[in-house]
């Protein structure tokens, strides 16, 4: 979005100067000399809240390639699904906003021609997975200024926190052409570094192709610049057509990597560094190579069509799937509702054939607590006397039911209408729903709860 930043800011001097880009040639890109610098590191941008929807990260989800065409891509794009998920790489949508109201340009110490800025690189960490739904907090900073010669480097630092719980964090690099050679610091031990891919063949490889509509797909998520989507503008920034989003194509290497190595469990998912390298059209294909080395999954992604690397020296840290399962036991601790199932599996234990003669269906439970699934529960209502345990469905789910522990108890306290509860929102089903009419209707003779 910052190299769109700048053609935006190209175009209009060319329409200004009639074709002719109108900028003195010896101009500097920033008037800042390296005693200024100190003024600009550890500015701090104004606070920027924001809140957002299912809507919006399922829009973001389609605008990075998630398709129907791919099974467990589900959970990225509806919101009925058992284990509906926010993508991790939705963390810079929320990140960039920050930046993109207009804080670049009132650093102070640095006269920055935003014709000149190019988005080089970009980091984000993930402290816990993003609520599927919420209102955050970017909180961001001037972390660094180096001086690489050719341009200065900015390294804008993003924290973005749901009340005071930080929630991920964001590196931008931007570059800022012509800028450099007064002498500053090349190097920082504030920036993310980017690191080389291994010398040997990739263990994976993942290919998309992007639609001719996936530009104005993935503009909806926030970046509206029409470098992206109008031909004329995209010819007046030296562009044959309108480009992908450099960070639509993180996106779409960042899914690659989660669905080949972490089943598409985004609570594996820690960190992500790119590099980016070259743009892309839409309607190109996208292929993802990748190498595992222990945790860290290196990655580079090619235009299928031309060979051409547009992302670099990039890598995705995942979390050991040993240290998921270590927190699974504490599931369910403190919730109202887990109190309500072990009661029902008590109460099955004399009841339980009866039961399963008049249901004969397995229902499988989320109950959510802060947007966020807290617990997982199965009544099995298909086989012998029936059952409650903790967890997904050993099998397939006939029904799954997704709803609050707050609500779930309403529902169970005949304080909320279930049909009611589903066309609200406040409780959502897939599967034979009709059978969830049967399960109330026993667990209200049967359960007397």
């Amino acid at each position: 979005f910052l190299e769109s930043i700048g053609s935006i800011v190209e175009a209009l001097n060319k329409i200004n100067s009639g074709g002719e880009v109108s900028a003195n040639p010896t101009s500097r890109a920033t008037s800042a000399t390296t005693s200024e610098f100190a003024g600009a590191i550890g500015h701090k941008f104004p606070p920027l809240y924001s809140s957002y929807a299912e809507l919006d990260t399922i829009m973001y989800a389609l605008g990075v390639g998630a398709s129907i065409k791919e099974p467990k891509d589900m959970k990225f794009i509806y919101e009925g699904s058992s284990d509906f998920s926010c993508l991790p790489t939705f963390g810079v949508i929320l990140a960039q906003k920050s930046i993109m109201n207009g804080g670049l340009a009132e650093i102070p110490g640095l006269s920055i021609n935003l014709a000149k800025i190019l988005h080089g690189e970009q980091y984000l960490e993930l402290y816990k997975p993003i609520p599927r739904a919420g209102k955050l907090r970017c909180e961001t900073m001037v972390a660094d200024i180096l001086d690489k010669g050719s341009g200065l480097v900015i390294l804008v630092d993003v924290y973005t926190y749901s009340g005071e719980e930080l929630i991920c964090y964001n590196q931008f690099s931007i570059f800022v052409v012509g800028s450099g050679g007064s002498g500053g610091k090349r190097t920082s031990d504030k920036a993310k570094a980017a690191v080389a891919i291994p010398n040997r063949p990739p263990d994976a490889v993942l290919t998309d192709t992007t639609s001719l509509n996936q530009a104005a797909l993935y503009r909806l998520s926030g970046d509206w610049n029409p470098l992206h989507i109008d031909p004329n503008f995209a010819s007046l920034a030296g562009f044959d057509k309108p480009i992908l989003h450099g960070l639509c194509t993180f996106g779409f290497s960042a899914r690659h990597v989660l669905q080949q190595f972490a089943d598409n469990d985004v609570s594996r998912f820690k960190a992500i560094k790119v590099r980016f390298a070259k743009p892309v059209y839409p309607g190109q294909t996208l292929q993802t190579e990748m190498w595992k080395e222990g945790n860290r999954i290196h990655f580079q992604t090619k235009v299928q069509e031309t060979g051409g690397i547009v992302i670099s020296n990039a890598y995705v840290d995942l979390v050991p799937a040993s240290a998921i399962s270590a927190k699974t036991p504490s599931e369910g601790a403190g919730l109202q509702s887990t109190l309500v199932f072990e009661e029902i599996g008590r109460r099955l234990q004399g009841i339980g054939q009866e039961v399963v003669k008049k249901v004969h269906a397995v229902f499988e439970w989320h109950i959510t607590k802060g947007e966020n699934t807290a617990a997982k529960w199965t009544i099995d209502l298909k086989t012998g006397s029936g059952k409650v345990y903790q967890g997904p469905a050993k099998g397939s789910a006939d029904v799954t039911i997704t709803l609050s522990d707050e609500d779930f108890m309403e529902v169970v306290l005949g304080k909320l209408d279930p049909q009611k509860a589903v066309f609200s929102g406040r409780l959502k089903a897939r599967g034979n729903i009709l059978l969830s009419q049967k399960l109330q209707m026993i667990l209200k003779d049967y359960a007397k709860l």
